[in-house]
């Protein structure tokens, strides 16, 4: 005769395996999360702008005594942005060459981890265009004697993969910004930081609400 688990263990394990299937169902979320992520090539817009030579003493901030509360993360993104925009000018305003004081306060801030990274080296900038990607996809090349950094802006709510091609090497470094699970204030913001290699073939992947350097 079949032995038969008493009723009280069969309703014991039930919950076990539930509890099984779930944690395997999370451990298979970030690789189809990249998998079903749509990839755009990145395309240069018509012109090379000459980048100002206070945009990089602006982001470092003397954060000495100041007390200022940063803005949420989508602000941040939004800001990055507008300065985004704001340099793909022919002449760019002394004022506006620069990211807000309460985003870059307290030091270390990831903004201006991010930015400095992008233009360290850089004497002109070229505006990156992403045929199909959503419109909050933003993007530019720093160009400079090293070659290229490309900085990346993603303030949609999807996943997208960017195909940046010769606009950076090989052996480049991503330095990728995303906000942590909680809702802190100061934001808490993750940073990623690995050399490119085989899972970026098909482009590099951008999470959601996201600020990426890549060079």
């Amino acid at each position: 005769m079949p032995f038969s688990p008493p009723r009280q263990t069969r309703a014991l394990r039930l919950p076990q395996i539930l509890s099984a299937i779930g944690l395997s169902a999370a451990a298979l979320l970030p690789s189809a999360f990249a998998q079903t992520a749509p990839s755009f090539t990145a395309g240069p817009d018509d012109l090379m702008r000459v980048l100002p030579s206070q945009l990089l003493p602006a982001l470092q901030a003397d954060c000495h005594g100041v007390k200022i509360a940063a803005p949420a993360w989508p602000a941040q993104l939004d800001a990055s942005a507008t300065l985004l925009t704001t340099l793909n000018q022919v002449k760019v305003p002394e004022k506006q060459a620069a990211l807000p004081m309460a985003m870059l306060c307290p030091a270390p801030s990831p903004l201006a981890a991010a930015w400095s990274r992008a233009a360290e080296q850089a004497g002109n900038l070229v505006k990156l265009d992403f045929p199909g990607a959503p419109g909050q996809v933003s993007g530019a090349s720093f160009l400079g004697p090293q070659g290229s950094r490309v900085l990346l802006v993603n303030r949609s709510t999807l996943a997208v993969r960017v195909k940046l091609g010769t606009w950076v090497a090989k052996d480049a470094r991503l330095d990728q910004y995303t906000q942590g699970g909680t809702t802190a204030s100061p934001p808490k913001i993750d940073h990623l930081r690995r050399a490119l290699g085989t899972e970026d073939a098909q482009g590099v992947l951008l999470p959601p609400m996201s600020l990426s350097v890549v060079g």
